[in-house]
């Protein structure tokens, strides 16, 4: 276990420089249109795993000369852009509404309201939560065509005062063990 601290240390300090940077691009605002350019999809382990066995499936077919082997490598490749471009598909378009969380005590959690709006069609399968929050607080929420809808995540300030909301988060990501 301790090995795993000390390997995993880097990882975890090179990942919040990287979102302090990254949240420092983005002008705080308490209402936001997905759009192509705030709409990224990075890839989680389980994502670099489906590559990695992509590379390995290839590397197999091209050894073995296996036409069927292209086939599935191909296949599994095709289905996982797919799969990105209707992710993409499915964000686009939606506008994400952050209301005020109510005050509480330092430990407690604080309740934040998310309202999801969509202008068009309807969006399903749909997961919010903070950053920093565990893999059960995920908020899974169907948004209606032309309707909005609202849903709670919650997080736990560490101290009393004010502070800053989380950002949101989707539920292709993943908090660092």
């Amino acid at each position: 276990a301790a090995a795993r601290r000390v390997w995993g240390l880097p990882a975890t300090v090179l990942r919040g420089r990287f979102r302090r940077w990254w949240q420092a691009r983005v002008p705080r605002s308490d209402t936001l249109v997905l759009g192509q350019r705030n709409v990224y999809i990075l890839p989680t382990p389980a994502g670099l795993m489906f590559a990695a066995t992509l590379v390995v499936l290839l590397l197999a077919s091209i050894n073995y000369q296996l036409n069927l082997g292209y086939v599935l490598t191909f296949l599994l490749a095709g289905s996982g852009v797919v799969s990105m471009h209707v992710t993409h598909g499915t964000l686009r378009g939606l506008t994400l509404r952050l209301r005020a969380p109510s005050p509480v005590f330092a430990g407690e959690p604080a309740l934040l309201e998310a309202v999801l709006t969509s202008p068009d069609r309807p969006r399903f399968g749909i997961g919010l939560k903070v950053v920093d929050a565990d893999a059960t607080a995920l908020s899974w929420l169907d948004v209606p065509a032309q309707g909005q809808t609202s849903a709670q995540v919650s997080f736990v300030p560490p101290t009393r005062g004010l502070h800053p909301l989380p950002a949101p988060r989707g539920p292709h990501e993943r908090r660092p063990r």
